[in-house]
């Protein structure tokens, strides 16, 4: 009787220490032995719709695409995307569905700097793993453990701009007249602009607030006007109001070259305003839908494959962005392997080093230190003659 009471109590135990030793998926939030949930916040309606309906395009497409080539590592990807309407109260509900209701593994989104400045503690928090769809530097710089990024921050992206105004462009007297959103990605990008100009002993001769969703810029161009500025910086504004300014410029008669933040050039809109458009340059991390390269091409191959016909009007640089992102979420998941849980995929994502995007934007690496992946950008210029941006420099760093 000892004997059997002995095996049995044995027996128990193993199965116990089985149990508890080898967990089912069920236990990871968002992933089963069938799929990986992945969530997505981005600005589909309000001021930046026009980017958001792109972003959730690519996204869509590209995880169909995943998904009809096999999913990964045997998993397909379930996509559940909400919109936060460029708005905080909208980003804050968007994230608890997707984190509490829905249940998500991992995350893209969402779709400003001002949403990610407040959700970035609760992504911390819930453990999160999370590909931003937006690089402001207090959510890179120090790196945080759950939060990775597919480009340089947009501090960097500015210093690259300065730099090439001051060193190419090589006006003899720069008068930089600096326009910005009264936003935390405008007032980031303004700090980041006046440091670099200071660099080179320039202070800026005015600084306007032109307002996301602005439809007249006519008070900000006569002030700049008034200060008699030869250049202009709009950081952190958005193709929207950028147009705003390119036009009430011409408008006025003055025609001085305007240098865009990354966000300038989100989407191919600018090169429809014509003349307006002649002096507009940008900086940028990402390749435009058109651009060159391995990675580019395939982009637009897998694309039209599922949107037939949709080649023109140009998608928006945000659609690469987007493409990016994605890349490297499942190269990390890939890497992660079956027995995937958020730790399995923090630390298969750090061991991503000089990955070869094939021209979609520089090459990307992720280590514990540094999350932000990429390090480099390009300055275009507008070509409204043929509807596109040219890039006018390689892929640069900020120093």
């Amino acid at each position: 009787m000892k004997k059997v009471v002995f095996v049995l109590v044995v027996i128990l135990l193993t199965v116990l220490t089985l149990f508890c030793a080898h967990p089912v998926n069920a236990e990871v939030r968002g992933v089963t032995d069938k799929e990986i949930k992945i969530g997505t916040i981005a600005p589909i309606t309000g001021p930046a719709g026009s980017l958001g309906t792109l972003w959730a395009e690519s996204i869509r497409t590209y995880i169909k695409h995943i998904n009809d080539n096999g999913g990964v590592n045997g998993r397909q990807l379930n996509l559940i995307v909400e919109d936060d309407r460029y708005a905080i109260p909208a980003a804050i509900a968007a994230f608890k569905k997707l984190v509490y209701k829905d249940r998500v593994f991992t995350m893209m989104g969402p779709g400003s700097a001002s949403c990610l400045n407040v959700l970035w503690k609760h992504i911390e928090k819930e453990k999160l793993p999370t590909m931003s769809g937006v690089m402001p530097e207090i959510a890179f710089v120090p790196s945080k453990r759950y939060i990775f990024g597919g480009m340089d921050t947009y501090a960097n992206q500015t210093r690259v701009l300065i730099d090439y105004i001051i060193r190419d462009f090589k006006l003899k007297e720069p008068k930089v007249a600096l326009v910005y959103p009264d936003t935390d990605n405008g007032k980031m990008e303004l700090v980041a602009a006046i440091e670099r100009l200071k660099r080179y002993n320039i202070t800026p001769v005015t600084k306007e607030v032109l307002a996301p969703g602005a439809i007249d810029a006519t008070t900000q161009v006569m002030s700049i006007k008034r200060y008699q500025a030869n250049i202009i910086v709009h950081a952190g504004g958005i193709t929207s109001t950028t147009i705003v300014l390119l036009r009430d410029l011409r408008k006025m008669g003055l025609e001085i070259p305007v240098f865009g933040a990354w966000s300038t050039m989100l989407s191919e809109e600018i090169n429809a305003i014509g003349k307006a458009a002649n002096q507009f340059y940008s900086v940028h991390a990402i390749s435009p839908w058109y651009g060159k390269g391995q990675g580019v091409e395939e982009m637009r191959k897998i694309t039209l494959k599922y949107h037939p016909g949709t080649e023109k009007p140009y998608r928006g640089t945000i659609y690469t962005y987007v493409w990016v992102c994605n890349t490297m979420l499942v190269e990390g998941l890939k890497r992660a392997g079956r027995n995937l849980d958020e730790e399995a995929l923090i630390n298969a994502l750090e061991g991503i080093k000089n990955y070869n995007t094939g021209g979609l934007c520089g090459h990307i690496s992720y280590s514990a230190e540094s999350h932000k992946g990429g390090d480099s950008s390009r300055i275009y210029r507008a070509d409204p003659a043929s509807g596109r941006y040219v890039a006018i420099t390689d892929w640069r760093k900020a120093e």
